[in-house]
């Protein structure tokens, strides 16, 4: 097994990046790619695409993360406090007495936490209620805007969460089938914020850094931007490359944690790469999924299948590019997306990757014709 590279994991996961505020990961990728990667291709909403020929110009393979993560906006100053909006979703149950952090034009980043009135004053009626974004501040420890403003802060100023990285080391025990002996196995987790999709982008950059020259196609690896606000940098990105066949790298819901049925959650963190039969905004070419699901079986990768009713990936709209380009989804289960801080399994990240270089060694223009052949 490749050793993966968990100082940029960390990096990327830490780094600051909300949607239309990618610059400083979209920096750490150009500087991970740099040493492998062909060329580097921009779009003018920033999205970065590193290339890697093999042996044949086509067919053009993209396969994408996106670069920002959730976060918020200064809305406003009221007493020295900070009105915020959301960019990306958020649940209002996660943000009270989260740490956040604010950048400034100048790039200095101010301390705050996410606050509300005290419980010591909010009348009976008002408890049974969910408080929501619109009562809630950020508070960075002014009594004025006056001195908001001398810490350089305005309105459209973005935030995110303040959370720290950690790889953790357990173990997970598993009876065998027929309820007798008990196997223990070793597992490294990584705790922190923004793994929607910094994770798709290390994955990118671990498939270019593995994959050398020998695959018969040319690899476009991506970090898209703006994807948490309506896949926006995908457009321009598929614009940019015009792909033949498309993934995107994602994160799923891990539905592992209780109250939650596998009917609306199937896939599970520690499972291996999640393959998406559909979501809310594309059904997957069945002929490429069903290509991924026999490359993984060749290679002994663990897999497991996912649906999403609502919510979509980078890949519904790599979907139309040009005529129309096949495309699906591959996802890393993930405990407690859109929250400030979550678990990913590594080994299903290595699962994930494993399966992505496995197809580019099999994916020549004959195979990806037949994809969409009638």
């Amino acid at each position: 097994m490749a050793t993966m590279d968990l100082n940029l994991l960390e990096a990327l996961s830490s780094s600051f990046g909300p949607s239309g505020h990618e610059v400083e990961p979209l920096r750490l990728v150009k500087q991970a790619a740099e040493p492998y990667t062909d060329e580097f291709l921009t779009t003018g909403l920033q999205s970065l695409v590193f290339t890697k020929k093999g042996r044949a110009e086509a067919p053009r393979v993209l396969i994408a993360g996106h670069a920002d993560e959730i976060g918020f906006v200064v809305s406003g100053m009221e007493k020295g406090f900070l009105t915020f909006w959301q960019l990306g979703g958020w649940w209002d149950q996660t943000l009270l007495s989260t740490r956040v952090i604010v950048r400034t034009s100048k790039g200095d980043l101010i301390d705050g936490i996410i606050c509300a009135k005290p419980p010591h004053i909010v009348d009976p009626e008002e408890r049974k209620s969910v408080v929501t974004k619109d009562k809630m501040y950020i508070d960075v420890g002014c009594t004025s805007n006056e001195e908001l403003k001398e810490l350089g802060i305005r309105m459209g100023d973005p935030v995110v969460p303040h959370s720290e990285f950690q790889i953790l080391n357990r173990k997970r025990i598993k009876k065998s089938e027929n309820g007798g002996e008990t196997e223990t196995q070793e597992v490294q987790l990584a705790l922190g914020k923004a793994f929607d999709n910094r994770v798709g982008c290390f994955i990118a950059l671990e498939v270019l850094k593995r994959l050398g020259s020998d695959h018969p196609n040319t690899y476009y690896g991506a970090a898209t931007t703006q994807e948490e606000v309506g896949l926006r940098g995908a457009r321009t990105t598929a614009g940019l490359v015009q792909p033949d066949v498309a993934f995107a790298l994602d994160v799923d819901i891990s539905g592992d944690v209780p109250g939650v049925p596998p009917t609306k959650a199937p896939t599970k963190m520690s499972a291996g790469v999640s393959i998406v039969t559909y979501d809310g905004s594309m059904i997957p070419n069945p002929r490429l999924l069903e290509f991924a699901v026999q490359t993984a079986e060749e290679n002994n990768i663990e897999y497991q299948f996912s649906h999403l009713r609502g919510g979509g990936t980078d890949a519904g709209v790599f979907q139309f590019t040009g005529v129309g380009c096949p495309s699906l989804t591959l996802n890393v289960s993930t405990r407690h997306i859109h929250s400030p801080y979550g678990y990913i399994d590594l080994a299903d990240v290595e699962a994930t990757i494993n399966l992505c270089v496995a197809m580019l060694k099999k994916l020549d223009a004959a195979t990806v014709q037949s994809f969409t052949e009638i």
